[in-house]
């Protein structure tokens, strides 16, 4: 009887600690992906989570323009966490595969994680095809009617 209880505890964490899909598509943030392919046909993106500018209180946007370096974070944003970054590379796994911009998956470059903004820079493992080139040309940004926002 200890034994099945221990297992019922068990899953039941791992199914809480599991992915619940995309996240912070269903909050204010705008979700975009600027795309680049270079002259040797190497594909560079950055995908970003945005906090509107107007919905950022404004302690904050004085405070990054170096006003009050030391102020605190008020409320709003998100909450950036120990799982942040895994849900942002799993967002950003989504889009690009599902923006048809990456085939083969991506290598990160860079990354940022704050409250109001957060981006993963990364070049795709897979080359631009002629294809590649019509479809998304030098430089764009995509938006998330090009990839859905569905999980």
């Amino acid at each position: 009887m200890g034994k099945v209880v221990i297992f019922t505890l068990l899953m039941c964490m791992v199914v809480g600690c599991s992915s619940t899909g995309r996240s912070y598509v269903e909050t204010e943030m705008a979700e975009t992906l600027e795309v680049a392919i270079l002259p040797n046909k190497s594909k560079m993106f950055t995908y970003r989570l945005r906090w509107p500018e107007e919905s950022i209180p404004n302690h904050i946007r004085v405070a990054r323009r170096g006003t009050n370096p030391g102020q605190e974070f008020a409320q709003g944003g998100i909450d950036v966490g120990r799982g942040t970054y895994e849900r942002l590379l799993e967002n950003t796994a989504y889009v690009v595969k599902h923006s048809g911009y990456c085939r083969e998956g991506f290598f990160e470059l860079d990354r940022s994680i704050s409250r109001y903004h957060l981006w993963v820079r990364g070049e795709c493992k897979d080359s631009a095809t002629a294809a590649d080139q019509q479809s998304f040309g030098a430089k764009q940004t995509l938006t998330p009617e090009r990839w859905g926002k569905s999980s």
